[in-house]
């Protein structure tokens, strides 16, 4: 596991008196804490498959003393960790950052988990801190600034502070020199405040002279407080967005991303954020980018870089607790990424992410490289973690670039870490959540050989000293003294920085010149120009960025983007991007060339079709004109590009555009050694599907446009459906290729299609395509539909039943049709689903809604009270779980896992140990009692009728995307969007007991209390 801990950088004789003492003093309070921690979570433990064993962890009883801690730090080889602050220096830390003076800054949150009680003020701080003796430890502590709410971040600025804190960001500063803020000032004020561990936080100085600051998942509509800003200001939503603000100017807008609790930038600007099962997510497309094409639907602009969710591996060293057994092994909590820039540890862990897991009692590390326009990575050591400990009370939740280049840890050092939101009401107030809040320590990791380096501050009288360090080895000296460039708006220092952005080695330093003379107002074009030829990829592409504000009143940087040459896919993606700022026609042939070269990357696909403006035809006919003479057949990234482009035709619903590109697709030829029929069909059937769904995104089927076309057309298009139906019906074809042929079909009449659909709706074996079939006849309006499903309608499995039901909701007259059948008894209420019962009863047709209510008024009793009071009983019965798995299936599978069974669509109800029966039968029978609302349940109504529901999986400018039960999605235009509204209430709305008898219930919780014991390797009683 790599050397432990020890070493220089530890506090002064006296210090370590005190430590040593604070520690001592709360041994025994801390052993009685751990045991009663124990005796809350031991039904709820969940070992790493390399948990440590009861032997090994009996050596540790936290808390430890400052000094013991660092005995059992496992680390990577050839790394030491140093204390660098501790209590009662600083409590409870969250993050830090480091000023020009080389003071700590340090934010305090003490109000964690629940805020002061009723009558108590505020506990958060911002602490500074000085180190100096200049010895590595910061042994001089001042309270800058107390009684804040739920403090989480913060950045130097002028002097002084810019801090995130309860829904606002404010700025304070120390004008009489006592250490202590006599000036606190709102800059903004309106992000959520509904979770203390999610919330704002991270502001971050960029590149590009902006403060960053991740949003905490929780959202906001943001509006500038500070005098000289407000007059003008305005709202800004940041739902599923990030926000950034000009520190001189107050100028705000939400970007892309939606950071947890993290935020960080490579060397190259590249932005990076996290959530708790996504421990390094790269930001990929602006959304700056994304409104200039109001027809283009994006479901993400994020990339994971690190294994995310299911797909994460942690190897902790102590007895890993989580909330989650699923989990186990797993992120939970990451928090804290960090792209490690200093110059002190050696050069393989440069530009490296690293990501706290305070779950896990680590950091972990990963190796980032290149893959198209983003990244990948990988760690560094299978099965064993960058640093790791057995002390179950150390909880890393922050890192920092130090101004020495090492790497800093900050360590809260709790009992417990986990919101008590976020476990049932029985363990909302146990005592264990507060332990160590008198605690708190500061890592510096540095390598096992060095000397502690001594730090000198930045000379005041030398303001081309800054100017020097924008070439600094260390990134940290780098972004300090750009900021400090920006604070103090000294032009004097034009000259200097035009000669290093055009001279010095070093890309790195010519990248921050440029952004620097543009903070400045003082970048010419001349610079841009020389900067869009450069040698090195990054500039050219931070130069592209610099340019496009300035490209239509400029012919020199006109001429440059016509000679920029490509060859990097990083730079491709942003040459793509930036044509979109011209008009694109001027430069159709080097968009062109990005789509050829650029195609089998799938964000510069987005890109090209971010930029491609009037121009969506003339593109998708060389994409195909160039495919048709490739000998190895159509590439999957070129065949995609030309769906894409087809898509964004379809939703502009222009008649001639829509026949331009049905031709194109049915006149395909390729010169590949693939049959040619079989190459046709692969993209001509993919292509109008893409057509198809455009149109039917505008809620106009793509038949309506092909009725009204030249009868050569429409006679081609038909062999062409003929031809889908074929492989339809064609068992022996690929299932894809038969499911890419329904989708087909939809966008024919019903005169050519219906049979095909009617058939491998009713009598097709294989399942998958008789869904597709059954998906397929839901975008028809005639009548004889409903009757044809409905027959038979009992035979049917679950999930076709349910698949039916859909086809029946989507269509006023076939819901109508649905209640008559309820109405004579044909269908049983209980067939409906909560969420369908739902739909039902807040039908946006009254007569519907009033039927339904009727009909289905058992199904949403008034009274919670009375049914949990009824179904209390069944905690009483004799229950068998395995009975209650065949429950879970038929009622839960839609948008719960468990196990194997069932996607994960609503919150996870796998991890059943901390919850007691009593708590899982109030969240069956009221589910909107405690509900994390990234899972409140949405409605679309768009402009034809159309209504979806779903969580809100993504938002952009242009689309939103919903996640649906049983795994699917849909992603609308925000321009076709009628309404939108937060139904304010779980995805599963209440009235689950309709379909579950008492016996039935006691049965169900049973399964999920029990389900990991039904193998037989544990007796069942264990879990009782």
């Amino acid at each position: 596991g790599g050397g432990g801990g020890g070493g220089g950088g530890a506090p002064s004789g006296d210090r370590r008196l005190l430590a040593s003492k604070s520690a001592k003093e709360g041994r025994l309070g801390g052993s009685l804490a751990l045991r009663l921690a124990l005796a809350c979570t031991l039904t709820f433990a969940a070992f790493a498959p390399n948990a440590a064993s009861a032997a090994e962890q009996a050596a540790i009883h936290s808390p430890v003393s400052a000094d013991e801690s660092l005995q059992h730090f496992q680390l990577h080889p050839g790394l030491r960790i140093e204390l660098a602050a501790t209590e009662p220096e600083v409590v409870d830390p969250v993050a830090i950052a480091f000023d020009e003076r080389l003071r700590m800054w340090v934010v305090e949150m003490g109000d964690y988990p629940n805020g002061p009680q009723p009558g108590e003020e505020p506990k958060s701080r911002v602490r500074l801190l000085e180190d100096r003796d200049n010895d590595g430890y910061y042994e001089t502590s001042h309270v800058f600034a107390d009684k804040l709410l739920f403090a989480t971040g913060i950045q130097p600025w002028r002097g002084g502070a810019i801090v995130t804190l309860a829904g606002r960001v404010a700025y304070f500063r120390d004008t009489d020199g006592d250490n202590r803020a006599d000036i606190e000032e709102t800059w903004f004020a309106g992000f959520a405040e509904e979770n203390p561990q999610l919330r704002a936080n991270h502001p971050t100085f960029a590149l590009d002279n902006r403060i960053y600051i991740a949003n905490g998942l929780r959202g906001g509509n943001v509006i500038a407080r500070k005098e000289e800003w407000k007059r003008d200001a305005k709202p800004v939503s940041i739902s599923g967005m990030d926000f950034c603000f000009d520190p001189l100017t107050g100028k705000c807008e939400a970007v892309s991303g939606n950071g947890q609790f993290g935020l960080t930038f490579d060397d190259f600007g590249n932005r990076f954020v996290c959530s708790n099962r996504n421990p390094c997510i790269h930001v990929v497309l602006e959304d700056r980018y994304i409104k200039r094409n109001p027809f283009l639907a994006v479901g993400s602009v994020v990339q994971d870089v690190s294994p995310a969710g299911e797909e994460s591996r942690i190897f902790p060293v102590s007895r890993a607790w989580t909330t989650s057994t699923l989990h186990a092994g797993q992120f939970t909590a990451a928090c804290g990424v960090t792209i490690y820039r200093g110059d002190l540890l050696p050069p393989e862990f440069r530009g490296n992410s690293f990501t706290c897991e305070p779950t896990g009692n680590l950091v972990h590390r990963d190796v980032l490289s290149a893959v198209g326009s983003s990244f990948s990575s990988k760690p560094v050591r299978e099965g064993v973690e960058f640093l790791a400990t057995k002390d179950e009370w150390f909880r890393p939740v922050n890192l920092a670039n130090g101004p020495d280049g090492a790497l800093y840890v900050v360590d809260m050092y709790r009992a417990v870490i986990e919101h008590p939101q976020w476990v049932p009401e029985e363990l909302k107030n146990r005592p264990d959540n507060y332990y160590g809040n008198d605690r708190g320590r500061i890592y510096r990791i540095v390598p096992a050989s060095s000397a502690t380096r001594r730090q000198v501050a930045f000379d005041d009288n030398d303001p081309k000293e800054l100017v020097q360090l924008l070439a600094h080895s260390n990134a940290w000296h780098r972004e300090t003294a750009a900021r400090l460039i920006y604070e103090r708006q000294d032009k004097s220092l034009a000259g200097p920085l035009a000669e290093l952005a055009a001279n010095s080695q070093n890309p790195e330093a010519r990248i921050h010149s440029l952004w620097a003379l543009s903070g400045l107002g003082v970048l010419a074009d001349e610079s841009i120009s020389r900067a869009m030829a450069d040698s090195h990829p990054r500039v050219c592409e931070h130069a592209l960025r610099l340019a496009e504000s300035r490209l239509r009143a400029s012919e020199l940087l006109q001429d440059a983007l016509r000679r920029v040459a490509p060859d990097d896919a990083r730079l491709r993606f942003q040459f793509a991007l930036t044509l979109g700022e011209m008009d694109v026609g001027r430069y159709f042939n080097s968009l062109i060339a990005a789509a050829r070269d650029g195609a089998d990357d799938a964000w510069t696909r987005l890109a090209i079709c971010s930029s491609v403006g009037e121009y969506p035809v003339e593109l998708l006919t060389q994409v195909l004109h160039r495919t048709q003479s490739s000998t190895a057949g159509t590439s999957p990234g070129r065949l995609e590009l030309a769906v894409m482009l087809a898509e964004i035709i379809g939703s502009r619903q222009k008649p001639e555009e829509i026949q331009q590109a049905t031709v194109a697709f049915r006149t395909f030829r390729s010169t590949s050694e693939m049959p040619p029929i079989a190459e046709l069909q692969r993209v001509g059937f993919a292509g109008l599907n893409g057509l198809g769904r455009g149109s039917r995104r505008r809620g106009k089927p793509l038949a309506t446009f092909l009725a009204e076309m030249p009868d050569p057309v429409k006679e081609g298009t038909n062999r062409l459906f003929g031809q889908a139906a074929e492989v339809a019906r064609a068992p022996q074809a690929d299932v894809p290729l038969r499911q890419s042929a329904l989708d087909l079909l939809r966008n024919a009449d019903y005169a050519r299609a219906g049979e095909t659909l009617i058939f491998l709706a009713t009598r097709e074996a294989d399942q998958p395509v008789r869904l597709a079939a059954i998906a397929a006849l839901g975008s028809y309006a005639e009548p004889e539909i409903g009757d044809v499903l409905l027959s038979g309608f009992e035979t049917q499995s679950p999930i076709v039943r349910r698949a039916i039901l859909d086809v029946l909701l989507s269509d006023v007259s076939r819901t109508r049709r649905l209640l008559s059948e309820i109405d004579a008894g044909r269908i049983r209420p209980s067939e409906l689903d909560a969420s369908r019962t739902a739909q039902l009863t807040s039908h946006r047709d009254g007569e519907i809604q009033k039927q339904a209510k009727q009909l289905l008024a058992a199904a949403v009793p008034a009274d919670r009270k009375q049914v949990l009071e009824e179904y209390r009983k069944a905690l009483a019965l004799k229950a068998d779980p395995k009975r209650g798995r065949e429950v879970f299936v038929k009622n839960c599978v839609a948008c719960h896992r468990v196990g194997e069974l069932g996607v994960n669509v609503a919150p996870d109800i796998a991890d059943s140990r901390t919850r007691t029966p009593e708590s899982l039968l109030t969240d069956i029978l009221d589910p909107n009692r405690a509900i994390d609302n990234n899972y409140f349940s949405y409605t679309v109504v768009t402009v034809d009728g159309k209504v979806h529901t779903g969580v809100v999986a993504a938002e952009t400018a242009s689309s939103v995307t919903l996640k649906q039960q049983e795994g699917q999605s849909v992603s609308i235009l925000r321009q076709d969007i009628d309404q939108m509204k937060s139904n304010g209430v779980s995805l599963m709305p209440v009235g689950l007991e309709k379909n579950i008898t008492l016996e039935q219930m006691a049965d169900l919780i049973s399964f999920i209390k029990n389900w990991r014991y039904l193998d037989g390797r544990v007796p069942i009683d264990v879990g009782r």
